[in-house]
């Protein structure tokens, strides 16, 4: 599986100091190798709202919206943000999904008015995460730029034509920018020179890592995918219950009206010596209700914590497990709401 971004190395020789760019001025993540999909054609935002949970047909030019690939099971089987650039959809994705959703867009162009395209290599995407990511972005395009989540706006950066999507990614204000390749490193270069005075830094792999888990984003192929039902995953952002018919809608409708989850995805504080793997298990008592997916040291709170899968019957904040890899006992793990870190 690949890291954060096969980009992005795990840091750029200070983690903290990455981290703390995240966390009070302006961290730059290179996340280029993310799959980026042209969606085009009469037909297409009724064949996409056909396949994806959120609704994009009432999308304005300018607004964006999170959603998911959903299976016949209701569980996911790719996220992605939707934005409407007016004359065309573009879909930003995980890399790992890039071919996969490629693929099966494409089975849909025969059907007339739905063309899809491959843009992922003329974009890269740099996305800038941090309180003062606003300022930094409006000093380099001399513009005012709407916060709200999953808005786009076209901008021009040192002469680059570039697009600013409001999408925070660990808890932080945050902008994905999507710059022409052919300019990405100048354009790289500019923002971090003149992002020193808002504290802008390149940030890694490991930092990233840290700081989403301590907002409680779930990372795809990680903490959600194709193993859980999208509203297990915490995720019910990404879905739309008024929009109309959509491949799993009707598994994801019922839990929604009719009950909840099996199990959900919590935040777990760690009392251990070390770390536990992702996979370690959690038991009350003799009995096993849940699972670790992912973990961190946290910076802010000095201590390991994890994320991962605990049944419904076991929610309530302050439920203590014992923490199992394999039939090795590794200590005590107590269950907090998300995120972490309360903003």
């Amino acid at each position: 599986m690949k890291e954060v971004g096969e980009t992005l190395p795990k840091d750029y020789g200070d983690l903290r100091g990455e981290y703390d760019a995240i966390r009070g001025g302006v961290a730059v993540i290179d996340l280029s190798d993310a799959g980026k999909l042209q969606i085009s054609g009469k037909n297409s935002i009724q064949f996409l709202n056909g396949l994806i949970s959120n609704d994009v047909k009432s999308l304005r030019a300018g607004e964006g919206v999170l959603a998911a690939f959903p299976t016949l099971q209701g569980k996911l089987l790719a996220l992605c943000r939707v934005y409407n650039l007016g004359e065309y959809l573009l879909m930003e994705l995980d890399a790992i999904n890039r071919e996969k959703i490629f693929k099966n867009l494409n089975r849909f162009v025969p059907a007339g008015e739905f063309f899809v395209t491959d843009v992922s290599d003329q974009f890269a995407l740099f996305s800038l995460q941090g309180p003062r990511t606003t300022e930094l972005i409006e000093a380099l395009t001399g513009e005012p730029i709407d916060e709200r989540q999953y808005k786009i706006a076209e901008r021009q950066i040192e002469g680059a034509r570039v697009f600013a999507a409001s999408h925070s990614r660990c808890g932080e204000i945050g902008f994905d920018l999507f710059v022409p390749a052919e300019l990405a490193q100048k354009t790289i270069e500019t923002v971090l020179e003149r992002g020193v005075i808002f504290g802008a830094r390149r940030a890694g792999s490991g930092a990233f890592e840290i700081a989403r888990i301590e907002a409680g984003v779930p990372r795809e192929g990680v903490d959600a995918g194709e193993d859980y039902i999208i509203l297990e995953s915490e995720l019910e952002s990404a879905v739309s219950y008024t929009k109309g018919c959509y491949l799993g809608q009707e598994i994801i409708a019922r839990i929604h009206w009719r009950g909840e989850p099996a199990k959900r995805l919590r935040g777990l504080l760690i009392d251990a010596d070390q770390p536990p793997q992702r996979g370690a298990d959690l038991f009350d008592d003799s009995k096993k209700v849940g699972e670790i997916t992912s973990v961190a040291r946290s910076f802010a709170l000095d201590r390991f914590i994890a994320l991962g899968y605990v049944h419904r019957y076991h929610l309530t904040p302050g439920t203590e497990f014992t923490l199992k890899q394999g039939e090795a006992e590794l200590g005590r793990a107590e269950l907090v709401e998300l995120p972490f870190i309360k903003k």
